[in-house]
């Protein structure tokens, strides 16, 4: 039998999903650019429910989960600024990496606030698979900010769509 990932927004008393798959999935991907002693402190508060909640209604901030059979096994989070969407968060569960399930994410994000002009993705400086992925999908990395979380260093990347492109659910 065939599972076929499917991607969907969810509502903030799901929020718990995110956070239960960013706690599985930070420390491994993360442990050879984030101090083990910070990774764990670094994903509770990221992740803390109240800020993820505070994101989607101050900042107008969605999630999407990517189920796999009945197993959910990623998320993103992306909101639209002027005809810009801007892709916060984007992880998937180690063994499902290599599938395309970031580019569904992706994707579901695209369509939900389409039509846009641009894609913006924040990305980890030392997080090479990450970063690869991205330069991969396309994105050029425009400049180096700091991250808001202390010490790390972000890449922004950027990706120009084309005009009312839209991706098959």
């Amino acid at each position: 039998m065939i599972l076929m990932p499917q991607a969907r927004p969810i509502s903030a008393d799901e929020l718990d999903i995110v956070r239960d798959l960013a706690l599985q999935i930070w420390p491994k991907a993360y442990r050879t650019s984030i101090s083990p002693d910070r990774i764990d402190s670094l994903a509770s508060e990221i992740f803390d429910i109240d800020k993820l909640e505070d994101d989607i209604m101050q900042r107008g901030h969605v999630f999407f989960v990517m189920r796999v059979g009945r197993a959910d096994v990623g998320f993103c989070a992306a909101h639209l600024e002027g005809t810009r969407i801007w892709v916060s968060k984007l992880c998937i569960l180690p063994d499902f990496r290599g599938f395309g399930l970031a580019s569904a994410l992706i994707d579901a994000a695209q369509d939900h606030f389409s039509p846009a002009d641009d894609l913006v993705i924040c990305v980890h400086k030392d997080h090479d698979p990450a970063v690869n992925f991205c330069l991969r999908s396309g994105f050029k990395i425009a400049r180096e900010i700091p991250s808001e979380y202390g010490e790390l260093t972000d890449y922004v990347m950027h990706k120009t769509l084309p005009h009312h492109q839209m991706h098959a659910a």
